[in-house]
């Protein structure tokens, strides 16, 4: 069970997210320029920081400037420069797919990855080889073999459109269920990075798919922020042993849920900090 300390923690957040969440209905609709403003200046720190996750070594400073004029400083590989490039391609591109309400297909899921992926022949395609969580010589976890990534795919994507609606109705209740929806974001999420269906970009493309199911239901997206890796990570690794081996139901997805309710958290404050005093 979690200390005491951690569940009254837990309760806290998600009471300051429902204040939060009810200044924001206050302020909103936003202009579009308005609206831009936010979503330009947090794509870069999220670029950043999904990015650095995976061993990107740009900083902050480093990704604003490549993203906002070009120019790259230091010694860095073409590689990491198209990383920072295309993951600020694709979350403009989910911006741009929920005005037009695009449900996440394999398709969809193959075009983020595309944009994750940028310049690399295996953009965009399933893996057609075996591949690992960890490394060869440290493997964490083994995901499903190249065979049966088309139909694990087909069957997430499946799940994701039924319970997507859900999400949409936890948001819309006057009262929401915090707790429900972000054990039902950490899921979906591990749930992905269990497939692993690219041969490479799988940890950005779940984080950006992630970010589109909560835009989509009115929610900010969220930046994991490269210090919490190591919690990020772990969040990850206890998924299987705890639906094996505790009592507790939402034990599986509890780390991770805890921080995506964080993360939420301080993506409102930073919106709220912009557009209404608090």
């Amino acid at each position: 069970m979690p200390k005491m300390e951690e569940q009254q923690k837990y309760i806290d957040i998600i009471g300051e997210i429902d204040k939060c969440y009810a200044l924001m209905k206050e302020v909103r609709p936003l202009s579009a320029s308005e609206l831009r403003y936010f979503t330009s200046e947090f794509s870069i720190s999220a670029s950043h920081n999904s990015n650095a996750i995976e061993g990107n070594t740009f900083t902050f400073d480093e990704t604003k400037l490549l993203i906002e004029k070009g120019i790259v400083t230091g010694a860095h590989s073409l590689r990491e420069s198209e990383d920072i490039v295309g993951y600020k391609q694709a979350f403009d591109f989910l911006y741009e797919s929920v005005k037009d309400n695009k449900p996440i297909t394999q398709e969809f899921i193959k075009q983020v990855h595309g944009f994750v992926l940028r310049g690399d022949e295996e953009a965009g395609k399933y893996r057609e080889i075996q591949n690992y969580v960890g490394s060869l010589s440290r493997i964490i976890y083994t995901p499903c073999s190249p065979s049966q990534v088309k139909e694990c795919m087909a069957k997430y994507v499946d799940e994701l459109q039924a319970e997507g609606n859900s999400i949409s109705y936890f948001v819309k209740q006057s009262e929401i269920d915090w707790v429900n929806l972000f054990h039902t974001l950490a899921r979906h999420h591990i749930e992905f990075e269990k497939i692993h269906p690219f041969v490479d970009g799988n940890g950005r493309t779940g984080r950006l798919l992630m970010i589109y199911e909560m835009i989509s239901a009115g929610l900010l997206p969220v930046d994991i922020r490269y210090e919490e890796q190591k919690r990020y990570y772990a969040a990850l690794a206890a998924y299987d042993d705890k639906i094996k081996y505790s009592t507790r139901p939402k034990s599986s997805t509890e780390g991770m849920a805890k921080l995506l309710a964080e993360s939420e958290l301080a993506s409102m404050k930073l919106w709220l900090s912009i557009y209404n005093k608090i």
